[in-house]
């Protein structure tokens, strides 16, 4: 419902319906109860459909403007998104347009020197790239639908901050360390973190697949819908076999999950909490659940896959080697292989008595 509290008893109230294949809307501010805001709500869709008000964007004020037709307007907005606005539309929303060039640069900079509540460390530059990414995405859709003049997130202005990819890699020892620590304080997390430091996965793939996901014919599990969009059959190791044919309870409808101690069954949800104390027990840092993908991705790529085989398990529409594959030269220089026939450069003869 596109009713959203401003104050005690104060709301803004956001009202759009379709009619004849245009967007008719209108924006008020209301006093009053939340009920009573309610009420007045469904009045103005009334108003609309009955074609009281002409039919058109409201032109957009504050920042908060831009927003609302962003969210509406996205075909695909994510749930880091969803988060990203309403952080953006809380801190910033009530910046009247003209002003915002200023007011926003001014934000960043404080922005990029605060630390965050999460890590006690200064936002990444990708944290600070997307916000960016954001608030220019929102201010070009009002500049395409007209609402305003020129977008003054402008790439001079905010240019885009340099990215280093992580490159956190578990060794053969580390791996043993964590996932005996989880066998020790999260048996449940078990299969989930095996299953992911194999096959390139995302956290959200595999929380809350049911157990129908699950192939035997073919053994692969199938994911219907990707971050990408798109869905993926993913591969399941010989070594994981079992679990999924047989260590799922007969009761359980999910292929990852946890049971309480009366029996019931429920999806992982969020193990954040669990994840980084086996990381603790077992004497591990800077190790987050997404660089599993990355170890899994770079151990299939070293295995002799080829990239286009693991973009299709992984999800990915686009090569995406160069950012998870684990950059190690030793092993590359000791694994790389030259040419059997080197006499097309050089004198053999002479290569033997150098």
């Amino acid at each position: 419902m596109g009713i959203v509290k401003n104050g005690k008893n104060l709301y803004r109230i956001d009202a759009h319906v379709l009619r004849n294949g245009k967007d008719c809307r209108r924006r008020e501010s209301f006093e009053g109860t939340k009920a009573k805001a309610e009420e007045r709500y469904l009045e103005l869709k009334k108003e609309l459909r009955e074609g009281v008000e002409t039919c058109s964007l409201t032109a957009a004020e504050t920042f908060e403007d831009i927003l609302v037709i962003y969210r509406e307007k996205r075909n695909k907005i994510l749930a880091p998104d969803i988060s990203r606005c309403n952080k953006l539309s809380f801190d910033l929303g009530k910046i009247p347009l003209n002003s915002f060039g200023d007011r926003f640069e001014a934000y960043m900079r404080i922005f990029k020197n605060s630390p965050t509540k999460k890590t006690g460390t200064l936002p990444a530059n990708a944290t600070v790239n997307r916000i960016i990414e954001t608030v220019r995405a929102a201010f070009n859709l009002a500049l395409t639908l007209r609402l305003i003049n020129e977008n003054p997130i402008t790439k001079a202005r905010f240019p885009k901050a340099k990215e280093c990819p992580r490159d956190r890699y578990l060794s053969d020892e580390e791996r043993r360390r964590f996932l005996n620590a989880i066998e020790r304080q999260a048996p449940y997390l078990l299969p989930f973190v095996r299953y992911s430091l194999l096959v390139p996965t995302r956290k959200s793939e595999l929380t809350t697949l049911p157990r129908e996901a699950y192939n035997a014919f073919t053994n692969t599990i199938y994911i219907p819908k990707s971050k990408a969009g798109i869905p993926i059959h993913k591969p399941v190791p010989e070594e994981l076999k079992r679990y999924f044919t047989t260590g799922i309870p007969a009761g359980c409808p999910w292929l990852f999950f946890r049971q309480e101690k009366d029996g019931s069954f429920h999806q992982l949800g969020d193990f954040r909490r669990a994840f980084k104390a086996c990381l603790k027990a077992a004497g591990l840092q800077n190790v987050r659940v997404h660089d599993l993908r990355h170890v899994a991705a770079s151990d299939l790529c070293a295995a002799g896959n080829s990239e286009r085989a693991i973009m299709d398990i992984a999800g990915w529409k686009t090569p995406m080697l160069s950012t998870y594959w684990h950059k190690d030269s030793l092993k590359s220089a000791q694994n790389i292989q030259f040419s059997r026939n080197p006499g097309h450069f050089m004198d053999t003869s002479k290569a033997e008595a150098i």
